[in-house]
């Protein structure tokens, strides 16, 4: 299927359909955090891996990306973006924000996102002018890209709680 053909498909996105996705991700993340402390979210999983703190972080900075495409207003400088999209070995985790600040953030960009979604008014199968990838994408297609990614992640936090030794949530 060429690139021109999947922009077209009607993918019959409604925000209610992306609502579900974005609470149930929500309820995941906040779910699995639950008993990690902040000691916990810094522990490095072996034999490799990314910790609690990095997925979480990273789940937060995705997401404020996709701000944009709802009219959100984009911080211009987040010191601490950058730590939650580099090489988790190149970080100084000094500097990264805390457990308790990045929940905060999750509940935070959660709440903006879910807004966001509620007040669209666009069409979720008009294409995206602002796509960043090569293949030409909907609003409703960047939208699942991103949901998508971040139930990876959301999953992702399901594991690492188990690595850590407390027991499955979901």
């Amino acid at each position: 299927m060429s690139a021109d053909s999947r922009a077209n498909i009607n993918t019959n996105m409604t925000a209610a359909d992306l609502l579900a996705q974005l609470e149930f991700s929500h309820f995941c993340i906040v779910t699995n955090l639950e008993g990690v402390t902040e000691s916990m979210a810094l522990t490095e999983p072996q034999p490799g891996g990314n910790p609690v703190n990095r997925v979480l972080g990273h789940i937060v900075v995705v997401r404020r990306s996709l701000f944009k495409m709802f009219g959100l207003p984009m911080p211009l400088n987040i010191e601490w973006a950058k730590f939650y999209n580099a090489s988790w070995d190149e970080v100084d985790k000094t500097k990264v924000l805390s457990l308790a600040e990045l929940k905060r953030e999750e509940l935070e960009t959660y709440e903006q996102l879910k807004s966001a979604i509620q007040g669209f008014s666009g069409n979720w199968d008009e294409r995206y002018p602002e796509s960043t990838t090569d293949r030409p994408q909907t609003f409703g297609q960047r939208a699942q890209f991103f949901m998508m990614h971040e139930a990876y992640h959301a999953g992702q936090l399901g594991s690492l709680r188990r690595v850590l030794g407390l027991p499955g949530k979901i």
